[in-house]
């Protein structure tokens, strides 16, 4: 069920975008965008994002100077749908949902009980994928509630959640080992079909076996509920960590940090990983501030589970304010066919905001309308104005990380860890 994007106004008026895939869409003058529009006076560098995972699709208007209209409304976001009209600067967009022919599916309905979903609820699935499951959104949340454990283990109690579920502590009931259990539901009705294309996925995420990354162990799926079982960490994420310090992070803390978390990223690199979604929610730190041990989560997941089973991703507001602040550029424009220098930038930001308790860019919040266009457009500020004690060279390292331009930023994990060990000693 492809959703048709057709210009009706401005320069490019006749031409369309068809979008079949989970895959971001931003229009503006700037020539990075995938809807560049450089003669159009009145619309922004980057002017709005739209979201399409078909047939769900999500506008947000990216601060624009003279705004975003949807059907003669200026909005700062809004679910778009059939024949729904976009105006921004001289440019105008009609919003078509191209309904499937053959392989129809039957009404979806909740698997639990038995309501209606609405009509315009995404779907995961081939077009000859005749059967779908779906939660709606009452029993999704009592699953979240109240989860059944997998078969021979016992939950003790939640240690955390967010965008991407919850997670809990639980033990393996015949040998007594404690392991961490993330609880995820696909928000899409999804075939089974894609479920084993997520199982697949999972597999690559079983071979990364390495000290800095938390190991996954294996998955069971329990009445539309996907559980993770995976290794438990006795650390805190790094911004509860860094929190609980009696002072703040030693830039040679923050160096050693950030080699490990690169050490664990060149390995992932090394099989064609990227993870997508680093931050200092899913990084996991113990020890003393002079010695931190750092393990890496959520490995694959935002891409694996949000891209194919069914979060949205960027304009699903639950994730703005846990990711925004840490994603690449290139990550805004093209989330599915994000490289490893993405990570990288989010390596940099993650350093930055662990050293100063700041993002990058000045004023920064994340959930506001112009969040997008100061990681797209806006320089960071240097991290010596906000930590006066840091060496020129470490400030160098980050704001190479956070260069606008993938190409300009390191490489690969191992050329930006190298420049990162020369401080964690001096």
């Amino acid at each position: 069920m492809p959703v048709i994007l057709r210009v009706t106004a401005g320069p490019h008026c006749g031409e369309h975008y068809v979008f079949n895939r989970h895959e971001t869409f931003v229009v503006g003058r700037s020539s990075q965008a995938a809807f560049s529009v450089p003669d159009d006076g009145f619309m922004s560098r980057n002017h709005f994002l739209i979201e399409f995972n078909p047939p769900a699709c999500y506008l947000r208007d990216l601060g624009s100077t003279n705004g975003t209209k949807v059907n003669g409304i200026r909005v700062e976001s809004a679910r778009l749908r059939e024949g729904d009209a976009i105006t921004a600067g001289e440019s105008a967009f009609v919003v078509h949902v191209e309904q499937s022919g053959s392989g129809e599916f039957r009404v979806i309905e909740c698997m639990r009980c038995g309501k209606p979903a609405p009509s315009d609820t995404a779907v995961a699935a081939h077009p000859d994928d005749t059967t779908v499951e779906w939660l709606c959104s009452e029993c999704a949340e009592q699953r979240r509630k109240y989860p059944n454990p997998p078969p021979g283990f016992w939950i003790e109690n939640r240690i955390g959640g967010g965008g991407m579920g919850e997670v809990f502590l639980a033990r393996h009931l015949a040998s007594g080992r404690p392991v961490a259990i993330k609880m995820m539901i696909p928000t899409v009705a999804a075939s089974e079909r894609a479920k084993a294309y997520f199982r697949r996925e999972l597999d690559i995420v079983r071979s990364l076996r390495h000290p800095n990354i938390i190991s996954f162990y294996h998955m069971v799926e329990i009445e539309g509920q996907f559980q993770l079982i995976m290794e438990y960490f006795e650390g805190k994420n790094a911004l509860k960590w860094t929190a609980a310090l009696p002072t703040l992070l030693d830039y040679r803390s923050a160096a050693r940090i950030g080699v490990q978390l690169l050490s664990a990223l060149d390995h992932a690199h090394g099989k064609g990983y990227v993870h997508r979604d680093i931050k200092p929610s899913n990084l996991l730190v113990k020890g003393e501030a002079g010695d931190p041990i750092v393990k890496l989560s959520d490995f694959g997941l935002a891409k694996s589970f949000r891209d194919n089973a069914g979060f949205a991703g960027l304009t699903h507001q639950g994730d703005i304010g846990g990711s925004i602040g840490f994603i690449s550029p290139d990550h805004i424009r093209d989330f599915r066919d994000v490289k490893e220098p993405a990570d990288l930038y989010s390596v940099g930001a993650t350093l930055y905001y662990m050293l100063t308790g700041h993002y990058p860019f000045l004023d920064f919040d994340p959930n506001r309308p112009d969040a997008y266009t100061m990681i797209l457009e806006h320089p960071p500020i240097p991290l010596r104005a906000r930590r006066s004690d840091a060496p020129e060279g470490l400030e160098r390292v980050l704001a190479k990380a956070l260069e606008k331009q993938a190409k300009d930023r390191y490489q690969s994990a191992t050329a930006m860890a190298a420049a990162l060990s020369t401080f964690c000693l001096s």
